[in-house]
């Protein structure tokens, strides 16, 4: 009696699951050295791991020059990966690696209290929407998740003028996206980056 052939067996690696949450929040995809950035790691290991989730339809290799890489839309277990990408690893890890690849922010940066970001006044209202179920996501599954203070981006430039303790807040947390406020740039602003 012949068997059923078996079905494709996949092992995705940390790195293939940072990419597809950094995906999750790229409707119009990223290139592979913006995908290497948003998740701090080796351009080299974020290809092994897109090769990968091409090979099994996870993520499309779009026909641009220089090539861009979105998750497949109608990949059947697309919902669960991303699901699973966004509260598998650490919390911190998580929001790092939705406001670096959001095109929703602007500005993002973190210190002892968790994170600091501006969104832009002409963000799509889709990339919006997928910030707020990504963040809602990792803070409902982590009770440990940091906060994340949002702001718009002509508020945040005010708010840095007038409230001396978000301008003190802003100069001591390290830049993870962007560029501070100028009002946040103090003598050490701007020049510290982080890997989460």
């Amino acid at each position: 009696m012949a068997h059923p052939p078996a079905g494709r067996r996949l092992t995705l690696s940390p790195i293939g699951f940072d990419i597809v949450l950094a995906l999750s929040q790229a409707s119009d995809g990223l290139r592979l050295a913006d995908i290497a950035h948003v998740i701090s790691s080796p351009i080299s290991s974020a290809q092994t791991a897109l090769r990968i989730l091409v090979a099994n339809d996870i993520v499309q290799r779009l026909a641009k020059d220089p090539p861009r890489y979105r998750l497949a839309p109608a990949h059947p277990a697309r919902a669960e990966l991303v699901s699973l990408a966004t509260v598998l690893p650490d919390a911190p890890h998580a929001i790092g690696i939705v406001l670096r690849a959001n095109p929703a922010v602007a500005y993002a940066a973190v210190d002892a209290d968790g994170f600091l970001a501006s969104e832009r006044a002409d963000a799509p209202l889709d990339a919006i929407d997928l910030l707020d179920r990504q963040l809602g996501m990792i803070s409902s599954a982590r009770s440990d998740a940091p906060d994340v203070f949002r702001i718009p981006e002509d508020e945040f430039e005010r708010h840095i003028r007038v409230a001396v303790g978000l301008r003190a807040r802003a100069r001591r947390a390290v830049t993870i996206k962007g560029q501070p406020p100028p009002a946040a740039r103090g003598p050490q602003a701007g020049g510290q980056r982080a890997v989460i």
